[in-house]
């Protein structure tokens, strides 16, 4: 894996417009150094951790503001060392940690868009800077998992394309351990009938589970792996109206603000029906199938028809990715960063290729993304306009309508503009 300041530094100069990106993410680094004194998801990590390397159970209750830590024990297990220090060590390293992270994405971005240094595509990239930084402050500033997550589908995609399956299992498996999210390219890697990549997937997953038997009784990892299961149990009532501080932006969080009575504290009645609870549940699920089988026509017959080589593979991963938001629950505004590379797709068709969609699609792409807090920077707006966007999930409508948005601009895009090889 390189690293490319280091890289840099050994071959001598950076281009400019991997100044300007820099430039543009170091000051991401500012504000969100507050998340080193205010708390965060990083708090539950530890608090969690702490109580694993104290030999009681992370999962038996609310940590912090009646927060779970709903994550794997071997996430908690790598954390543990961690707790011996004030929790700031922690966060200061997860920073760190955040953009090496975001440093790999840019490599891999580069290399499955196949980006040379035109002055086309260095416009490219610094405009998909601009448009990244929301997601990018967000995940930092609240800790989040969801640059990790990113990381994992795109090494992992990258490693299975390059035959490096074992290297590929691990980082899908990584991801599917501590978060689950990836899970959902099971289903994309069955499409593609690599059964090679779901084994060793599967391998993954189990090595990766099992690891803490190494270091912990098997009496208490078999039990706190059981408690653990049994919170991540779609079935559960939580899973099903979601709600949350902040409000979440899933379709089944915007089920439960608009079509449920349920109250959210601090937060203003948006609800058009009553709905019940088995009620929602159907339709949360029936909304999961449509995904599942919209997924596999666009993986099997649209894409195919659209994009050749290494687009090709990163056109589908990237619609995968871009469903997770919605299909999932408890999914937050920092989750848009899942929809980013499918973003690089169409910012790379506009400005690289010269593409333009009609009108009406290039308006209703620019409502999307401001929508999804892409365009429009939430942070600096008003207190009450904040509040506003999170209560009535404007970010999650956004996610939504992006799927369609995302299909009908590769429905416009002519074939004859894309290039046969993506390297």
């Amino acid at each position: 894996m390189h690293f490319l300041p280091f890289d840099k530094w050994k071959s001598g100069g950076y281009r400019k417009e991997e100044v300007i990106i820099g430039l543009l993410f170091c000051l991401a680094l500012f504000p969100v150094l507050r998340n080193i004194s205010a708390d965060n998801d990083l708090d539950i990590f530890y608090l969690a951790a702490d109580e694993l390397r104290l030999g009681t159970n992370p999962y038996n209750g609310p940590h912090m503001f009646g927060m779970w830590y709903y994550y794997s024990p071997l996430f908690a297990s790598v954390l543990a060392p961690l707790t011996l220090f004030p929790v700031q060590v922690l966060k200061a390293l997860w920073m760190l940690l955040g953009f090496t992270m975001l440093n790999r994405v840019y490599i891999l971005l580069r290399h499955f868009l196949g980006l040379g240094y035109s002055s086309r595509e260095t416009w490219f990239l610094i405009a998909f800077a601009f448009i990244s930084y929301h997601p990018v402050f967000m995940n930092l500033l609240y800790g989040q998992l969801t640059i990790l997550m990113v990381w994992c589908c795109m090494e992992g995609l990258y490693r299975m394309k390059q035959n490096q399956s074992i290297a590929g299992g691990l980082a899908f498996g990584l991801g599917i351990n501590i978060k689950i999210l990836p899970v959902f390219f099971f289903w994309y890697f069955l499409l593609k009938r690599n059964l090679k990549a779901i084994i060793m997937i599967t391998a993954g997953i189990a090595l990766l589970t099992l690891i803490p038997y190494l270091y912990l009784s098997v009496d208490y990892h078999t039990q706190i792996m059981k408690d653990w299961l049994g919170l991540l149990n779609p079935l559960n009532k939580e899973h099903v109206n979601t709600v949350g501080e902040g409000g979440f932006t899933d379709f089944a969080s915007l089920l439960t603000r608009y079509f449920t009575s349920t109250v959210i504290r601090g937060e203003g009645n948006y609800s058009l029906v009553s709905l019940s609870t088995k009620q929602i549940f159907l339709i949360q699920w029936v909304f999961r199938a449509f995904i599942t089988l919209l997924s596999a026509w666009v993986v099997l017959k649209f894409i195919p028809r659209k994009f050749k080589g290494d687009k090709a593979i990163f056109a589908g991963a990237a619609f995968f990715m871009a469903c997770i938001p919605v299909a999932f629950p408890h999914q937050r505004d920092y989750s848009v960063m899942m929809c980013l590379p499918a973003v690089a797709m169409m910012l790379q068709n506009f400005i690289v290729i010269g593409f333009r969609p009609p009108k009406i699609l290039l308006i209703f792409t620019l409502f999307t993304m401001t929508l999804m807090g892409l365009i429009v920077f939430f942070p600096v707006l008003p207190w009450p306009v904040r509040h506003f966007i999170m209560e009535s999930r404007i970010p999650g409508w956004g996610m939504l309508l992006f799927i369609p948005n995302l299909l009908l601009w590769w429905k416009y895009l002519p074939d004859s503009v894309i290039p046969e090889e993506g390297m």
